[in-house]
């Protein structure tokens, strides 16, 4: 019984621990006040200095829809980036790519966050990360997320 019991314990504290070795990443939202356009040209420059390359500059405005109808949006969309983080079973780099919707109806920024590496011809998607590709994965938005705090847009 005891041997069963310290098993058990064993294998719920591995459980624990290897679930909190990785960090989920969400998509990031936030509010802005300014002009979608100031932002714009606030974020392009931005994003570029972080190393990432905007795809879409001259073309960002697109129209979506959702369960209650059309909304329209500013668009940004990153070329991959190499993180220069390794993942550590396969020893490929993982590579990230960032997309920023200016949301005009409700005052919204969402950025969402793609990362993983290729294998072969395939693109190995994750939606967790460990701390040091996760402190590389998150600085794009939470610096996007401080612009608009301290220049009040």
């Amino acid at each position: 019984m005891k041997l069963q019991k310290t098993f058990f314990l064993s294998i719920i504290s591995l459980f624990i621990v290897s679930c909190g070795a990785n960090k989920i990443v969400y998509p990031t939202q936030f509010e802005y006040n300014a002009n979608p356009q100031l932002i714009l040209d606030e974020f392009i420059p931005y994003i570029e200095l972080q190393g990432y390359k905007v795809l879409n500059k001259n073309d960002t405005r697109m129209t979506l829809r959702n369960q209650n109808g059309f909304y329209t949006a500013e668009y940004l969309e990153t070329d991959w980036m190499n993180s220069g983080v390794f993942d550590e079973p396969s020893g490929k780099e993982f590579i990230i790519k960032q997309k920023v919707w200016i949301i005009l109806d409700s005052n919204q920024i969402s950025v969402e966050t793609v990362f993983g590496f290729m294998d072969g011809e395939e693109m190995v998607v994750f939606d967790s990360a460990p701390d040091e590709l996760y402190k590389v994965v998150n600085a794009l938005p939470e610096g996007l997320k401080q612009m608009i705090v301290s220049k009040a847009l």
